[in-house]
């Protein structure tokens, strides 16, 4: 209802429609198919979208940019200074220097040191048979959750897939159908312009025979009276 008062190829708010009729203009004389390619490219290079693609979302919100940990980081860009290099230490097992041998709270800083790297080994031996027993289900477990995943977005696309055939297939009936009118507009528009050329024929005809009575009429009166 919005668009009945627009123009033909215009919308009511003032935007160009893009619509065309596939169904229907399927014949094209020699050369019009290169001449309608090169018109679309040109109109398509001028083409600007009517409305943001991205106005129904929400604007994202980017709280990362103000943590500290990547502020001190963008600082350290900014100022060219390299990256710490990562600390190895904790990972190593060495006994106390030369200078510490003699200190107590060296070597217990050595054996805790050795106790965590000892209990980290532990976990991943522990790891490792976790593995064994229960890797096997978690795998097929996992591979399960994928192909309901794939039979979800498959079912998605079956169901894109038959709306675009519906709009299609509306969109040919309508078109099929605005066919028959179009044809018929098209037999008046012939048929009145068949009468015109008719009319002016006549009239020309018409003024023809007027203007050859009036040369005679002329010539008539012309001639002396017996």
């Amino acid at each position: 209802a919005d668009h009945a008062t627009a123009m033909p190829g215009e919308l009511a708010d003032g935007g160009l429609s893009t619509a065309a009729l596939p169904y229907i203009d399927t014949q094209l004389e020699n050369g019009m198919q290169d001449r309608v390619r090169s018109l679309l490219e040109e109109e398509m290079r001028t083409f600007r979208p009517r409305s943001n693609a991205l106005a129904h979302l929400p604007a994202p919100e980017l709280t990362l940019e103000n943590t500290q940990l990547l502020q001190s980081e963008l600082i350290r860009i900014a100022e060219g200074h390299a990256m710490a290099p990562l600390d190895m230490s904790r990972l190593q097992m060495e006994a106390p220097a030369h200078g510490h041998q003699s200190d107590p709270q060296a070597w217990r800083r050595a054996i805790n040191n050795a106790q965590s790297q000892l209990e980290h080994q532990t976990n991943r031996l522990d790891n490792l048979e976790l593995l064994q027993q229960q890797g096997p289900k978690a795998w097929r477990r996992y591979l399960e959750t994928l192909e309901a995943a794939l039979r979800r977005v498959h079912s998605a696309h079956e169901a894109v897939q038959a709306e675009i055939t519906a709009v299609n297939r509306k969109r040919k009936y309508e078109q099929q159908a605005a066919a028959v009118t179009l044809r018929n507009l098209e037999s008046e528009w012939l048929e009145g312009v068949s009468k015109n050329a008719l009319i002016e024929a006549a009239i020309a005809k018409a003024k023809a025979e007027h203007a050859a009575l009036e040369e005679k009429e002329a010539a008539s009166r012309a001639l002396p009276e017996a």
